[in-house]
C-alpha cells in the first residue's frame, strides 16, 4: 500500500508511530511536518546532530517530578527530599544539568502544595466510598501488535503514551492521573487531549518508560484487569488548586477516543504542511527544509562556547534578558508564574491590540482601512475578545482607537495587496544554530515591497534623545528580517513602521530597510542584545524596578530583597520610562 514519503534530510525507519497524549492538543503555531517526524522515533536527521547539553535545567517540572519519585517510590520524607534538592541543586545524584536557584525554591514550595492537594483528594475519595490510590512507578502505554505490512501512513505499529503523575487503587479498579499546570489548575482541556489521556489510563499496560529512539516489543499490550473508572486531575502549581477534568468508565473512554482523540492522532501522523516557527528548534528535517528562510550573518554574532543546542530568539527575549537574565530564564524557559496581575498599561494595550487585530483581519479579505472604524459603544466600559476595560483605562483605550483611524496603513490599499495580521516571521541563522521568531502586529504588501507595522499604546511621549530601535528592539529585528529578504520582497521597497498611540497626540515613524545606515544601526542594536543572551550560562538576577512586576520574583531571593527594602506602594516604571516589548 503506498504511503507518504519522508522529506529530504531524514534517515531511519518510519514504521513505528509513538504518540504522547500531548500531541492531541491543538496548536495552530506548530508545524505539521515537524509533528509527523516527531511521532516517528526511529527517524533521525541526516546528517545526525551531535548531542549538546544545557548549562541549566530547562524543564521546569523536572526537579519536581524527581522529588516526587523519591517520596512516592522510595519512601523519602519530604524534609529529606527538600534538603537533597538544595544540596544537589536538583540533580539528586544524576547527570543532568543543575537547576537555577529560583527553580529550587519554586520546586520546594510546589512539592508541599502537591502533596497537600493529593492528601486532601484522598480524604474526599474516602468520604465518597472510593478506594485509595497509590503511586504507580511504571509507565502506562497502549501498543498495537506490529503488522507485517505498512498501512496508508507507512506505519506497522502504534504506541500511545501519557505524561503526568500516575496513581491506581490496589485492586486496579480506579486509575488516576495528575497533570501539573504552572499557574492555576486548568478548568478544562480539549476534548481530544482528555480522550487521549483516558485511553491510555483505561487500556495502558505498565512497563518501563519507552525510549524515544528504541523499538517496542512486537506484541500488543493487554491488561489482565482493566479499570472500571479513570480520573484526571489538573493541579495548579502556583496556588495548589485542583480541578477534576474527567471521571469516565470504559464505555465513556471508547466513545470519546473514537470521536475526539483518533482524528487528532491521525492528523499528527499524516500532516504534510510546513509552518516555520518554534517547531523548528526540535525538527529533524530542518537541514533540508526549503520553507525556513536562511539568514546567515543576520546580526553578525558568533557561536556560543561551548556550543549549545538550537534555540529560538525573539525581540521580547532580547529585551527581557537585557533587563534581567534570571527573569528571562525563569519566565521564558521555565514558564514560572506567580499569578501576579499585569499592569494597567499592559491590560489597556492588549485590549486595543485585540480590537485592531479583529478589524484588520476583516480587512485582510477586503482591505478598506479603519478611517470609519466605529469605536466602542460605551467608551467607559468595553471589551475585545477576552480583554475587558472599565473606567479611565477604557476611555484611554477608546481614545487611542480613535487616533488609529488617521494612521491605519490599510486605508486606500489596493484589493490585490496582501494583508497579514499577527503573522509569524521566521528565519534561521545557520552559523549560530538559532531560529529567529517575530510576530509583527500587521504586515501588508505595497508596490512590490512589504510594510511591517508595529503598534504600541502609551500615555507618555517618545523620548527624542534615544534611538527608536534601541527603545523598541522589535523594530530593529524587523528591519534586519526585511533587509535579509525574510518576506521574499525587495528590501529597497520595504520598511518598518512604528505607530505609538496616545490619547490625543499619536506618532508614526518609518524605518527604511533600503538605507544602509538604518540596517547598520539595527544590526548593532540586535547584536548587542543577542550575544550576551546566547553566551549566558548562569542567568544571574539583575535587580531593578522591574522586580516589582516580575512573575518569578517570589522565588528569586535578590529580587524579593530588592522589593522588600522599598516602600510596598512603590510605583512601577512610568510607561514612557523604559518601554517593554
Amino acid at each position: 500500500m503506498p504511503h507518504q514519503p519522508m522529506p529530504p534530510g531524514i534517515a531511519g525507519q518510519s514504521w513505528l508511530v509513538r504518540v504522547s497524549t500531548t500531541r492531541a492538543r491543538t496548536d495552530p503555531a506548530s508545524c505539521p511536518t515537524h509533528v509527523r517526524m516527531a511521532v516517528r522515533p526511529l527517524l533521525v536527521p541526516d546528517p545526525p546532530l551531535p548531542f549538546r547539553s544545557s548549562p541549566l535545567q530547562e524543564f521546569g517540572l523536572g526537579p519536581l517530578f524527581d522529588s516526587l519519585d523519591l517520596m512516592e517510590h522510595r519512601g523519602w520524607p519530604i524534609e529529606r527530599v527538600i534538603s537533597e534538592l538544595r544540596r544537589t541543586h536538583g540533580v539528586f545524584g544524576g547527570r543532568g544539568p543543575i537547576a537555577h536557584p529560583a527553580l529550587l525554591t519554586w520546586t520546594a514550595e510546589t512539592l508541599e502544595r502537591f502533596t497537600g492537594a493529593r492528601a486532601a483528594e484522598q480524604v474526599t475519595a474516602r468520604d465518597a466510598d472510593l478506594p485509595f490510590t497509590e503511586p504507580v512507578g511504571a509507565e502506562w502505554s497502549v501498543r498495537t501488535a506490529k503488522q507485517p505490512e505498512a498501512d496508508a501512513r507507512g506505519a506497522q505499529q502504534y504506541e500511545h503514551t501519557v505524561w503526568g503523575r500516575r496513581y491506581a487503587s490496589a485492586d486496579g479498579s480506579v486509575r488516576d492521573l495528575w497533570l501539573p499546570s504552572l499557574g492555576r489548575a486548568k478548568p478544562d482541556r480539549s476534548d481530544a487531549e482528555k480522550a487521549a489521556i483516558a485511553h491510555v489510563l483505561a487500556l495502558g499496560e505498565p512497563g518501563a518508560r519507552p525510549r524515544w529512539g528504541d523499538a517496542p516489543p512486537e506484541h500488543a499490550t493487554r491488561l489482565v484487569r482493566t479499570p472500571d473508572r479513570v480520573r484526571v486531575f489538573d493541579f495548579g502549581c502556583a496556588d495548589g488548586s485542583t480541578q477534576l477534568l474527567l471521571d469516565w468508565n470504559q464505555k465513556d473512554v471508547e466513545r470519546q477516543f473514537a470521536e475526539h482523540a483518533a482524528p487528532a492522532f491521525h492528523e499528527s501522523a499524516t500532516g504534510t504542511a510546513v509552518r516555520p516557527g518554534s517547531s523548528c528548534v526540535d525538527c529533524k528535517a530542518l537541514n533540508a527544509c526549503t520553507d525556513l528562510h536562511r539568514a546567515p550573518g543576520l546580526w553578525g554574532g558568533s557561536p556560543s562556547m561551548p556550543t549549545r543546542k538550537r534555540r529560538t530568539v525573539s525581540a521580547w527575549d532580547l529585551r527581557l534578558h537585557a533587563e534581567c537574565p534570571a527573569e528571562y530564564h525563569l519566565t521564558r524557559h521555565l514558564h514560572l508564574n506567580s499569578l501576579q496581575e499585569e499592569g494597567e498599561g499592559a491590560s489597556r494595550g492588549r485590549a486595543v491590540d485585540a480590537w485592531l487585530n479583529e478589524r484588520h483581519r476583516s480587512d485582510a479579505r477586503n482591505p478598506r482601512g479603519c478611517r470609519n472604524l466605529p469605536g466602542p459603544a460605551d467608551p467607559g466600559r468595553w471589551s475585545a475578545g477576552e480583554h475587558r476595560l472599565e473606567g479611565d483605562l477604557a476611555r484611554q483605550g477608546a481614545a487611542m482607537l480613535r487616533e488609529h483611524r488617521a494612521l491605519c496603513p490599510l486605508d486606500g490599499l489596493a484589493k490585490d495587496e496582501r494583508v497579514l495580521v499577527q503573522e509569524r516571521v521566521t528565519a534561521y541563522i545557520p552559523e549560530l544554530d538559532v531560529v529567529v521568531i517575530a510576530d509583527p502586529d500587521l504586515l501588508h504588501t505595497r508596490s512590490g515591497g512589504w510594510i511591517w507595522r508595529e503598534t504600541k499604546t502609551s500615555t507618555s511621549r517618545l523620548w527624542e534623545r534615544e534611538s527608536l530601535m534601541q527603545l523598541y528592539p522589535q523594530l530593529a529585528l524587523g528591519v534586519l528580517l526585511l533587509a535579509a529578504g525574510a518576506m521574499g520582497a525587495d528590501p529597497r521597497r520595504s520598511w518598518v513602521e512604528f505607530e505609538l498611540l496616545n490619547e490625543d497626540d499619536s506618532t508614526l515613524e518609518r524605518l527604511d530597510c533600503g538605507r544602509a545606515e538604518v540596517v547598520d544601526e539595527a544590526r548593532d542594536i540586535v547584536a548587542g542584545l543577542a550575544q550576551p543572551l546566547l553566551d549566558d550560562t548562569t542567568y544571574e538576577p539583575r535587580t531593578g524596578r522591574h522586580c516589582h512586576s516580575c512573575r518569578a520574583r517570589p522565588w528569586c531571593a535578590p529580587g524579593s530583597t530588592y522589593v522588600s527594602e522599598r516602600d510596598s506602594t512603590h510605583a512601577p516604571l512610568p510607561e514612557g520610562g523604559a518601554p517593554r516589548v
